[in-house]
């Protein structure tokens, strides 16, 4: 591939540590999505993620050529498809598309991707016009519930942690990294935890203290997060509490908010009243 843009050809392309089919999937290339090519090899190609800078090896089938004004406009102020699954029709197939892929020269109905027209009529808006508010944000995550745990996915037939929070913060132009920890180092710290507000991003660390999982917090002492699956859990001052286990099962490091500050604090998150708490399980909005 001579060009050094290109996007994301099909409905998603596996990201690999290295370039060789049994390599470890470490993310997915989503359609439309603007990558740079760092190195062109006779089947892989190491590619790097306009959004995040994030590296790894993508198929040179699963890319399409693109010219610098068409990279530049997918990486700015792309239209992104907003349903979790959808479908844009050609005249001859169709092809299927997920939450967050990008519609490249997409005008409300058509789009021209790969030289082909395509019709869509899902749910779709530019980069521009979304707003970025705490509501929306926690609307889009919602949209996941109950989707699998896939490490390295980033579609609904498997998400990781990580990968569902940087794709619904992307809808409302926030731009995050691809992991937990390279994401816990943006935003404004909240110093404490009765502080918290909707849409803060809470982060849990492993026994070493290495970050390594990440959930957005909800009203009412609730967090959305990925563990097997996109589910809400309860959270207090130590972690993540999972009723249906009936123990904790991740350990609170910090909060980061990464919108602006609500005018009444804590207005939404009142104490939870449809499920009792005991000496292990102490609310904290």
């Amino acid at each position: 591939m001579q060009n050094s843009f290109a996007l994301g050809r099909f409905t998603a392309a596996a990201i690999r540590a290295q370039a060789k089919e049994k390599a470890e999937m470490t993310s997915q290339l989503l359609l439309g999505e603007p990558v740079t090519i760092v190195e062109t090899g006779k089947v892989y190609s190491r590619i790097r993620c306009s959004d995040d800078e994030f590296e790894g090896f993508v198929r040179n089938d699963q890319l399409i050529a693109a010219d610098e004004r068409t990279y530049r406009l997918q990486r700015d102020n792309p239209a992104f498809a907003l349903d979790l699954w959808s479908t844009i029709l050609g005249d001859i197939a169709g092809l299927p598309v997920t939450f967050g892929a990008r519609l490249p020269e997409y005008d409300g109905l058509r789009l021209t991707h790969g030289g082909q027209k395509f019709h869509y009529s899902g749910q779709a808006a530019l980069s521009e016009d979304l707003r970025s508010e705490a509501e929306l944000l926690i609307r889009f995550a919602r949209r996941w519930l109950y989707v699998p745990m896939l490490h390295g996915g980033r579609t609904p037939t498997g998400v990781d942690p990580a990968a569902l929070i940087q794709l619904v913060a992307r809808l409302i132009n926030i731009k995050l990294p691809r992991t937990a920890d390279a994401m816990s180092h943006h935003g404004r710290m909240v110093d404490f935890v009765i502080q918290a507000q909707p849409a803060d991003l809470a982060f849990f660390d492993n026994r070493k203290g290495q970050i390594e999982h990440v959930g957005l917090l909800l009203p009412d002492s609730q967090i959305l997060h990925v563990n097997d699956r996109v589910r809400i859990d309860a959270i207090d001052h130590y972690g993540i509490f999972n009723y249906e286990l009936g123990k904790y099962t991740h350990r609170l490091r910090i909060v980061k908010r990464l919108l602006p500050d609500m005018d009444l604090p804590n207005v939404l998150l009142k104490k939870r009243q449809t499920v009792e708490t005991d000496e292990s399980q102490m609310a904290i909005f």
